[in-house]
């Protein structure tokens, strides 16, 4: 049974065939400000724009502007001898390149239809994958007149909204983009992506990063439509999720098994976590706060995804990862998931028996399609017999109240769609204790990784406690917290005496600081 995407919001209607062609003629043209000027006045809450217009939009947006080398070859070429039909040609082509104050209105445009227009209405332009893998690929091609139609067309070759984002995509230029993503022929479209062990495999300049310098406003808009989203499903009686952003992962090649392939958002999301500006970080913390929602649903592998973002996450720097876990939202799904991931990344198994965390098994690659719009219905049913094994085998309890309902029994929501609301796996508070009281590494980098997940695994255990109703919370939580087991463990694990000699000044008063924070934490539990 499928899942209709909610929407309380009254239909749009399409553009009608006079205010169609009224855009297309000033694009035809190259007026790309009056054509989006245009657009902007006959598009309204009752009124969404035409697909392929808000594919030109989205290309116009992630148009570079022309950098010194640029303006140097350019200066080269008017020098250079050739035909006179070279030379018309070369300008013409130079007139039809969207200007910097083109790029800055389609980027707002773009900002304010994700604020005034359903968000299916415009990620039918952007590229995702079909909800079935066997299906075979849309060749379906579309017959455009301008240049600038012509050129958006290619974002059509994409298989997701990641590819679009990555350094190179669009360039300036007659070979304005790099050879399509499915068949690269350069270095520079196949070696770009991260490594576990190694971290990001930027050796030399020919590797693109998963977000260009020019596509951070696109990145941002694509989450404000998945954020809208999210909500408007909440709003409809299912667990918070969007299923837009579900078709931005590739589906399992196996019937009704969650997908797991999270490589591409994940790449994006801890990219942005490592540049210097806040509005860029905040969107690696957007992008994956909306991925630990879908973990909520049984439509995503949540060991999988445990596995993905556990293994980045033992690789990033401690400020990387205070920062992360300050910023993400105190909800309680991202508080579970915090426990989780913790627990997981510390060495943590389902019986906390001490055993070495299992590592992830490695699995087919999902064959990736292309389509042009967007299906808005998700299968509401797939995963649940993957998902309910994935929890099967946990211990304990985190509480039983305000938690999604198993896997394996579909609830109804308020629109009387089936729910594909999950049952998180369970912690008692005896395994938290477990973990963290458990012995560390010695080295420096290790101790200050290592107390920052433990330090979180009890700020996000006990905000789920708190979270829950007063007949709901583990005894033993409230027992530690009062006989003074915890503030024991705490001032034991954070004892300076038995670490100083393996660590750094820097290192010490990180300890201070978590220790200190830990127990002004405790005071309020």
């Amino acid at each position: 049974m499928a899942i209709k995407h909610p929407s309380l919001a009254p239909a749009e209607r399409e553009l009608t065939i006079h205010q169609r062609n009224l855009v297309d003629t000033n694009f035809e043209e190259g007026q790309y400000e009056a054509a989006i000027f245009v657009l902007d006045e006959i598009t309204s809450r009752k009124c969404k724009p035409f697909p392929a217009h808000i594919r030109q939009l989205i290309y116009i947006a992630l148009y570079p502007p022309l950098s010194i080398e640029d303006q140097l070859e350019e200066e080269a070429m008017k020098l250079e001898p050739g035909s006179p039909s070279k030379v018309l040609s070369r300008r013409h082509k130079s007139s039809l390149a969207p200007t910097p104050k083109a790029v800055a209105s389609a980027q707002n445009l773009l900002k304010k239809l994700s604020r005034t227009n359903k968000p299916e209405s415009l990620a039918c332009a952007v590229p995702s994958y079909p909800d079935d893998p066997s299906l075979g690929l849309n060749n379906r091609t579309e017959e455009e007149d301008s240049y600038i139609a012509k050129q958006a067309l290619r974002l059509q070759n994409a298989r997701c909204c990641w590819e679009i984002l990555k350094e190179g995509f669009i360039q300036r230029s007659g070979s304005d983009m790099m050879s399509s993503p499915r068949k690269p022929t350069s270095r520079r479209s196949t070696r770009g992506h991260y490594d576990g062990d190694d971290g990001w495999e930027d050796e030399d300049n020919d590797t693109p990063v998963p977000v260009g310098d020019h596509a951070w406003s696109v990145l941002d808009w694509l989450l404000a439509l998945f954020e809208k989203d999210e909500a408007a499903v909440e709003r409809a009686g299912q667990v918070r999720y969007s299923p837009l952003l579900l078709s931005q992962i590739p589906p399992s090649r196996a019937h009704n098994t969650p997908r797991w392939d999270v490589e591409m958002p994940l790449d994006v999301a801890f990219h942005a976590l490592l540049q210097d500006g806040e509005a860029q970080r905040s969107l690696g913390v957007r992008l994956i706060s909306l991925l630990i929602n879908l973990t909520s649903t049984t439509l995503l592998d949540l060991n999988m995804f445990l596995n993905a973002v556990s293994t980045r996450v033992s690789s990033s720097s401690v400020d990387t990862l205070s920062y992360l876990f300050s910023s993400l939202p105190p909800t309680q799904t991202i508080a579970h998931f915090k426990v989780m991931l913790c627990r997981h990344a510390l060495g943590g198994s389902h019986t906390m028996g001490g055993k070495p965390k299992p590592q992830a098994r490695a699995r087919a690659q999902p064959r990736r399609r292309t389509r042009t719009t967007t299906d808005a219905a998700v299968d509401a049913s797939a995963g649940a017999s993957t998902s309910a094994d994935a929890d099967a085998g946990a211990n304990g309890a985190l509480g039983a109240s305000n938690q999604p309902s198993t896997p394996n029994t579909q609830d109804t929501g308020a629109d009387g769609a089936s729910s594909v609301a999950r049952k998180y796996p369970a912690i008692s508070t005896s395994d938290v204790l477990e973990l963290f009281s458990r012995a560390s590494k010695s080295d420096a980098a290790s101790v200050a990784l290592t107390l920052s997940l433990k330090a979180e695994l009890l700020i996000s255990y006990a905000l789920v406690q708190q979270n829950l109703g007063p007949n709901d919370r583990d005894g033993a939580w409230q027992d530690m917290l009062h006989d003074g087991t915890l503030r024991r463990a705490v001032e034991d694990v954070f004892d300076l005496g038995r670490v100083s000699r393996s660590t750094d000044a820097q290192t010490r008063e990180l300890i201070r600081t978590k220790k200190d924070a830990l127990f002004l934490a405790m005071s309020m539990w």
